[in-house]
């Protein structure tokens, strides 16, 4: 019998809290665990929030976390733990459903880049997972034909074939406001497919449109052609008014909680209806709900507004937002979208 299997990578220095949860930990909740052959669940606390390994010390477990959020260090580990959960699990047939949120979000799609890429590793390889993320996941500027010729090798040899092809498809992948950064001090990794996440058969990504930090630049969906399997749509508020995290008021983050989640019960996840209704009843109202401020050093030293592309799409929460307050006037593209004009009805077909 077939199985989902869904992955959480909670975001840069989040993890479980009693209050001010992000959206992947709401979402972890609602997500029924332990039905061994319907539904296996895997979360994991962001970047910057784990000490070292044997690192005991305040100093230490403090040094450990301002290296995970100022230059990204641990997103490789996660990225080998997560597949190693994978590998440990998987049988033919199962559905992968993958959820992030900002640098969690980005190694959501490094997964889902590494399973289109090399695959799943066969039963017992877990000794070589170190050696797939570090042939995947490389710092650089770009590919050469000798890096991608090391990768299929390293495929074709170890990973598994199912239907003639090494690539896994991705059920389901439900991202919050992806950023391209893997730390504040430090360029973007070229991680194959995670830019276009050709394996995703589908998806929602909600963007924040009011995020001005430079280090929280936005990365978008790269399109290949006509094909849109993973909706992209833009959100009011900051980065953590879209992904979570304010415990004063989360009505922005609640709206933008529902559009994902809604999306992956609509692709067969199984959720705690009781919790589902607890984190996702939304009301026209909450449109309305508080835009964060971020640090004036932050905006001072680093400031840089998103731009909307062309023809994007925007929820229609943004809309009536911008109907019942004449001082919010996002700078929006000519051409653009409205979608989920029902967004405050409640979804009916949430299964268990």
């Amino acid at each position: 019998m077939t199985k989902n299997i869904v992955i959480c990578f909670d975001g840069t220095g989040n993890q479980i809290r009693a209050s001010g949860n992000t959206n992947v930990v709401r979402g972890y909740d609602m997500v029924i665990h332990d039905l061994s052959d319907r539904q296996i669940s895997y979360y994991d606390p962001g970047v910057g929030t784990d000490p070292a390994i044997g690192t005991y010390a305040p100093i230490g477990q403090f040094a450990a976390r301002i290296m995970g959020i100022a230059f990204g260090v641990g997103l490789r580990a996660k990225l080998a733990q997560a597949y190693t959960y994978l590998i440990e699990r998987w049988q033919p047939g199962d559905r992968i459903f993958i959820f992030g949120f900002s640098r969690g979000a980005f190694c959501a799609r490094g997964l889902a880049g590494l399973l289109n890429s090399v695959g799943m590793l066969r039963p017992g390889s877990q000794n070589l997972v170190p050696y797939a993320v570090s042939l995947y996941a490389q710092s650089c500027e770009s590919w050469s034909a000798k890096r991608w010729d090391q990768l299929h090798s390293f495929s074709r040899t170890v990973a598994r074939r199912e239907d003639g092809k090494f690539a896994i498809p991705i059920a389901y992948l439900g991202l919050w406001d992806t950023v391209s950064a893997p730390g504040i001090f430090k360029r973007s990794m070229q991680w194959p497919y995670a830019p276009s996440v050709p394996n995703a058969l589908a998806g929602r990504h909600a963007v924040a449109i009011d995020e001005k930090r430079r280090p929280y630049r936005e990365y978008l969906i790269k399109y290949l052609g006509d094909q849109r399997l993973v909706d992209e749509a833009w959100f009011a508020g900051i980065h953590s008014d879209v992904g979570g995290d304010y415990a004063d008021d989360d009505r922005l983050s609640d709206i933008a909680l529902k559009w994902v989640i809604d999306g992956a019960a609509q692709h067969g996840l199984l959720l705690n209806t009781e919790k589902y209704q607890r984190y996702c009843s939304v009301e026209s109202t909450y449109a309305m709900g508080k835009i964060h401020r971020v640090n004036w050093l932050w905006a001072l030293l680093i400031f840089r507004r998103r731009r909307i592309p062309d023809g994007a799409w925007i929820h229609a929460s943004v809309a009536d937002r911008m109907a019942e307050d004449d001082t919010y006037r996002p700078s929006l593209p000519e051409r653009t979208t409205i979608i989920d004009s029902q967004w405050a009805s409640p979804a009916t077909d949430i299964r268990m």
